[in-house]
């Protein structure tokens, strides 16, 4: 594979092992060869650099497909706030899991066989 990227400065993750100087990478962003062939805007880069870059998730395309159709689903169905809503839920279920070692899932079941059994209960806005 050519690589696109010449310039050093150009590089998004700078190497900081040698040096003592202050490091600015201010206007940088992460770039791939398909990115730039598409003439990809620093968001584009960034939001597919997140996507299909993802150092956990690269080598399976499997998981990067569900990924993106997940993200298609969400941006077609959810409006921006609800978006943000479900993905701040979604962070809190992690620390629920790390801090209380209660998973998301199991609580929002006990959640809702309680109001089924005490609907007297359920929350009311």
């Amino acid at each position: 594979m050519r690589k696109n990227i010449i310039d050093d400065d150009e590089v998004y993750i700078p190497d900081i092992g040698d040096t003592d100087e202050e490091i600015d990478i201010h206007g940088q962003y992460p770039r791939s060869n398909a990115g730039i062939a598409l003439g990809w805007s620093p968001l584009e880069q960034q939001m597919f650099d997140l996507l299909l870059m993802n150092r956990f998730a690269k080598y399976d395309g499997e998981v990067i497909e569900e990924s993106a159709k997940a993200i298609i689903h969400l941006i077609k169905t959810f409006p921006s706030h609800e978006i943000s809503r479900i993905a701040a839920i979604a962070l809190m279920s992690f620390q629920l899991d790390a801090m209380e070692d209660k998973g998301f899932e199991d609580e929002y079941n006990k959640y809702v066989d309680y109001i089924r059994k005490h609907p007297e209960d359920a929350e009311i806005y």
